[in-house]
């Protein structure tokens, strides 16, 4: 049994963008994909966390994008369509700009998710249709993708893959599989050896690998934990350390999990989350209940601690200053927190929004930045930052 840490602790709130140079452009770029709409809302990201649209925004693509991922050498853009028919890739220009479409090439339908080899010369796809996965070689001059041999047959389906920061391993979450696969790369010839298949939840909804690629977290949307004084239920977040050839194993005080917010109600529907660059916090989107839960990470066993805080009643409401943090009326979905860490953005699907908030970087606390959300169009559904 897993102990919920409650609330405690003293308000700490610090402003830690003092001396920060104001809103200044840290050159980097948010990409939003937009499932219904034109194509990427593009926006600076700005030094105080903050965003700002980009003169590049919006840039209009022949069907509604899903996931999008540059190459790591900076040159080219691939992303599939919200039908997962089609893999569409692009020349990225010094801008940021998609400037040449180079090919559409056909995968689907079906499609769910899509990753860039570390080296640049490789492209994986999931296909969880047919419980596959297809590997395309880049061309070094151009860009375009050509197929690796046959689609992989795997068994189960895959709806996300996720890649090891040295590049040297593959991870895939299969959901109705309820299981994290794990296959090595060939780096010559891009072939995918699937080496191990791990159990994990009910429903796993999201896989995160943290960027130092010693740990990996699985967000579950209906795993949970049944809270002995109440009754009450809590989602489960599982944890494996990651060993030799993408090797998992399960922490030892896995799963953890959400503590209830101020009024008592605890959180439901995890759907995403994300990991901070510097290895220090994991932040998990609620979108049953509008809320974000930050936890620290040990930096000896990556297990989890939720960030702590205090509650006081203002005009007779109880106000928390500990996760999970209220991004109302949100309904997050989707994560992502920038190089700097210093900032966090979630998406709001139904309403067109990103909503933006500043990380303590003491604590891992949140507070929501001004404004609280900025525009998108067309059920935005993936950040990329690039």
């Amino acid at each position: 049994m897993k102990r919920l840490i409650g609330f405690t602790a003293a308000l700490c709130l610090l402003a830690i963008m003092a001396g920060c140079g104001g809103v200044n452009s840290t050159g980097t770029l948010a990409y939003i994909s937009n499932s219904t709409g034109t194509g990427f809302t593009v926006y600076n990201i700005n030094t105080d966390g903050t965003l700002t649209r980009s003169s590049i925004s919006p840039l209009n693509t022949p069907e509604p994008p899903q996931v999008l991922q540059f190459s790591p050498n900076g040159k080219w853009a691939y992303f599939l369509d919200t039908s997962g028919s089609n893999i569409y890739a692009y020349t990225r220009a010094g801008n940021g700009t998609l400037a040449i479409q180079i090919d559409v090439i056909p995968v689907g339908p079906g499609a769910s998710s899509l990753v860039v080899s570390s080296n640049s010369n490789f492209v994986y796809v999931a296909l969880p249709a047919t419980k596959m996965i297809a590997t395309f070689s880049i061309d070094q001059s151009t860009g375009d993708l050509t197929q690796v041999g046959s689609n992989a047959l795997l068994g189960v389906d895959i709806i996300q893959l996720a890649l090891s920061p040295n590049g040297s391993v593959l991870f895939g979450l299969s959901q109705k599989g309820q299981a994290v696969l794990s296959f090595t790369l060939t780096a010559s010839t891009g072939v995918a050896t699937l080496t191990n298949t791990y159990p994990v939840g009910n429903t796993p909804e999201h896989l995160i690998i943290s960027p130092n690629g010693l740990y990996a977290y699985v967000i579950d949307s209906a795993s949970v934990y049944t809270v002995p004084a109440s009754g009450k239920t809590t989602p489960n977040i599982f944890g494996f350390t990651i060993g030799t050839a993408g090797a998992l194993t399960p922490m030892p005080d896995s799963p953890f999990q959400e503590n209830a917010d101020a009024s008592g109600n605890y959180p439901n529907t995890p759907k995403g989350g994300a990991v901070s660059s510097d290895n220090r916090y994991l932040f998990v989107a609620n979108n049953g209940t509008d809320n974000i839960s930050a936890y620290q990470i040990s930096s000896t066993t990556g297990e989890l601690s939720e960030v702590l805080g205090s509650v006081s009643i203002v005009n007779g409401v109880s106000v928390s200053t500990a996760s999970p943090f209220s991004c109302t009326p949100c309904k997050p979905s989707f994560v992502a927190v920038p190089g700097g860490n210093n900032a966090l953005f979630t998406l709001d699907y139904a309403n067109n929004l990103i909503y933006q908030f500043l990380i303590d970087q003491n604590t891992g606390k949140l507070r929501a930045q001004t404004p609280a959300s900025v525009g998108a169009e067309g059920s935005p559904t993936w950040i990329t930052i690039r």
